[in-house]
């Protein structure tokens, strides 16, 4: 049985109905089910999802960031909102200080403008605890290059340098950063504590692991 499918439904959340994230997501998450902690989801339109996180994560506090946050109720027992413009670092590094719990996930559903997306993954990812997981949704906006979403323009396309997509396709050496020289992690930040880093269908999923810092006889790129 498919607990986030048919969750998902029950809410009617679109993670299900129009994305198909149920065909991804719990291969990477399932195992936090039952874990105390916290999540953080970044976007919160409507609050299906946050009904969704709720009861697939009994143990956990929610944590919603959403520069209008819905249901005019900013803290209960079992979640907490918190109005953040995901793209002002101020913003984030004010949510960053409000979260409480150990986190497991982190899902950004958010803009879905690369930027933000971006932005939001170098303030937020060191709250992650290790084997924790980190989604960002809506990477479709990526390859747009018309019109626009909730009021913000989105001028990228195909191997546009500042598509989410591009950025982090130069992340996947982080994962191997023991044997590179002199790796940049000037644009995704924390890549030495990348363990996995995958892409699929409009998502892309990073995996916590420790920074270890193995010794690698460098020579042999010389």
């Amino acid at each position: 049985m498919n607990r986030f499918l048919e969750i998902g439904r029950k809410h009617g959340t679109d993670k299900v109905y129009l994305h198909n994230y149920h065909e991804i997501y719990p291969q990477y998450i399932e195992k936090h089910y039952n874990s105390e902690g916290g999540m953080v989801e970044v976007g919160l339109l409507g609050g299906a999802s946050l009904k969704l996180w709720l009861e697939l994560f009994p143990n956990m506090h929610i944590y919603g960031l959403d520069i209008n946050p819905p249901m005019g109720i900013e803290r209960h027992e079992r979640y907490t909102l918190i109005k953040t413009d995901q793209s002002i670092q101020s913003d984030l590094d004010n949510a960053f200080s409000k979260i409480e719990h150990p986190i497991w996930f982190i899902n950004d559903d958010g803009s879905h403008i690369p930027e933000h997306q971006l932005l939001t993954f170098n303030t937020l990812f060191p709250k992650l605890e290790v084997g924790g997981v980190y989604i960002i949704e809506d990477i479709e906006t990526s390859y747009w290059t018309q019109h626009g979403l909730y009021g913000y323009t989105t001028r990228y396309g195909l191997g546009h340098p500042k598509s989410i997509i591009e950025i982090f396709k130069k992340s996947i050496d982080g994962v191997n950063h023991r044997y590179l020289l002199n790796p940049d992690f000037s644009v995704v930040k924390h890549q030495k504590q990348f363990h996995s880093i995958t892409f699929a269908q409009n998502c892309i999923i990073i995996v916590k692991g420790e920074e270890k810092n193995y010794p690698y006889p460098h020579e042999r790129n010389l």
